[in-house]
């Protein structure tokens, strides 16, 4: 690839900073360091929820309230799961089991596709959970 055609490409590379690190943090929070990525979303959150472009505050807020309802729903369903089949019956594991890996893969997919949509320069509303996007 020429070295004109690299940096054309390079220039014009998608997706505004803050938007693409809140969907990183969302995705952080999930599988590597949970808590204290969500802490620093919640701190970028805070920081900038007045002052960022419209498109970057549409990010935080989704990726705040996804990870606020997601955890929510991930351990309260579970909790639920177990306090209605006791922890000694195996089917209460197995149904555990399947619904936090489920869940949690949706989530998942769901921080993949909001990430790309972030490093595209385009919103993105979680599936049930996210809150309207702001005109």
């Amino acid at each position: 690839m020429p070295v004109e055609e690299h940096n054309l490409l390079k220039e014009n590379m998608p997706g505004p900073p803050l938007a693409v690190a809140a969907q990183s943090l969302f995705l952080v929070n999930l599988m590597i360091a949970p808590g204290i990525a969500f802490l620093i979303l919640v701190a970028l959150w805070w920081h900038y929820r007045d002052s960022a472009p419209l498109l970057a505050r549409n990010h935080l807020r989704q990726t705040v309230a996804a990870s606020l309802w997601g955890g929510g729903l991930l351990v309260g369903v579970s909790v639920v799961i177990f306090l209605l089949g006791g922890f000694d019956n195996p089917w209460s594991w197995v149904v555990g089991v399947i619904y936090f890996v489920s869940f949690h893969a949706m989530m998942i997919l769901f921080g993949v596709i909001g990430l790309n949509r972030a490093m595209l320069d385009r919103p993105y509303r979680f599936p049930v959970i996210g809150p309207k996007l702001l005109d």
